[in-house]
C-alpha cells in the first residue's frame, strides 16, 4: 500500500514538472491550459487528502479487512481441523464395525463348536446309555433263558419219574411203554 501511494506521488511531481516546465503563454489549440501553481497546490492538497484518508479512513478500513481475513483463516482453519476430527471419528466408527464384525464371527464360530461338543456329547451318551441297555437286556435274557433251561429240566425229571413210576407199575409190553413215553411227551409241550 506504501509502494503504490509513493509511486503515485512520484508521477503526480513528473507530470507537475512536465507542464510547469512549457512556456506559460504559448497556448495550444484544444489543450487545457494549466499554471503551475495551480497544479502545484492541487497536488499538495491531493497528497493532503490522502494522507488525511490513510489516517481516517483506510486505516480502519484496512483494519477492518484484516481483521475478516484473520476470521476467514480462523473458520478455515476451524473447518479443516472439524474436517480432521471427523475423519478420525469416521475411521474409528469403521474399526469399531470391522472389530464388532469379528467379534461376531467369532461367537458365531464358537458356538457352532459348542454345538457341535454338544452334539457328539449327547450322542456319546446316548449310545452309552444304549449300550447299557443293551447289555442289561441280555443278561436278564440269559437269566431267563438259564431259569428256562432249568425249569425244562426240573419238568423234565418229573416227567421222567412218573413215566418211570407208570413204566415200573405197570411193566406191559414195549406197545404200552412205547404209549408212556409219547404220553410223557405230549405232557411235556403241554406243560
Amino acid at each position: 500500500m506504501q509502494n503504490s501511494t509513493k509511486n503515485l506521488f512520484f508521477i503526480l511531481l513528473l507530470v507537475c514538472f512536465g507542464i510547469a516546465g512549457g512556456d506559460p503563454h504559448a497556448v495550444k489549440p484544444g489543450m487545457v491550459q494549466v499554471h503551475g501553481g495551480t497544479l502545484f497546490w492541487s497536488v499538495v492538497t491531493f497528497l493532503l487528502l490522502l494522507v488525511v484518508l490513510k489516517k481516517v479512513a483506510w486505516g480502519p478500513i484496512i483494519d477492518a479487512l484484516e481483521a475478516r481475513e484473520n476470521e476467514i483463516k480462523e473458520a478455515l482453519s476451524s473447518a479443516e481441523k472439524a474436517r480432521k476430527e471427523a475423519e478420525q471419528v469416521s475411521s474409528d466408527y469403521e474399526d469399531s464395525i470391522r472389530k464388532a464384525q469379528i467379534e461376531a464371527q467369532q461367537i458365531i464360530a464358537d458356538a457352532k463348536t459348542a454345538g457341535e461338543k454338544v452334539k457328539v456329547d449327547l450322542e456319546t451318551t446316548a449310545n452309552e446309555k444304549a449300550d447299557e441297555i443293551i447289555e442289561k437286556a441280555k443278561v436278564q435274557i440269559d437269566a431267563e433263558r438259564i431259569k428256562v433251561i432249568s425249569e425244562i429240566k426240573t419238568v423234565a425229571v418229573e416227567i421222567s419219574l412218573s413215566a418211570a413210576a407208570k413204566v415200573i407199575e405197570k411193566n406191559l409190553d414195549s406197545d404200552d411203554n412205547r404209549k408212556l413215553v409219547e404220553e410223557a411227551l405230549e405232557g411235556i409241550g403241554q406243560a
